[in-house]
């Protein structure tokens, strides 16, 4: 969804330069039509959406302007009622490093492993390190 050339925000914009609230605007933008696009491939309409969360209908329009500024706890409430992230962000990689005694002294050798369980020895039972 763009603004047409003679918005209120495109003027204020312009007037005023401010690439961080520009870069926000952007990204409203992008929420608001992914979940625009969400909707329609649902068949649903925003008063359907502000039915399920609970909203008004001039709320809901308000956020699917763009000039809503979402949190993340909206984010997660819209991408749970409609089953698909809004916004998908990388896992996080896990990497444990272990360094390995032979005979007691040091051997320098360091292992990663990515999204590994990780298992300790104690008394003759393993048990898993956290």
């Amino acid at each position: 969804m763009e603004f047409p050339k003679n918005n209120i925000i495109n003027d204020w914009l312009q007037e005023n330069s401010n690439p961080e609230i520009a870069k926000l605007i952007e990204k409203n933008l992008a929420i608001a039509n992914k979940i625009h696009e969400m909707l329609e491939e649902r068949g649903l309409k925003a008063a359907d959406l502000a039915r399920m969360l609970k909203k008004t209908p001039s709320e809901i329009s308000k956020w699917l302007t763009g000039t809503h500024t979402f949190t993340t706890k909206t984010i997660t409430k819209i991408e749970t009622i409609l089953g698909e992230d809004i916004i998908h962000i990388e896992a996080q990689k896990e990497i444990v490093y272990f360094k390995i005694y032979v005979n007691q002294e040091e051997e320098i050798e360091e292992t990663s492993f990515e999204n590994s369980e990780v298992f300790t020895t104690e008394g003759g039972l393993e048990k898993k390190v956290s």
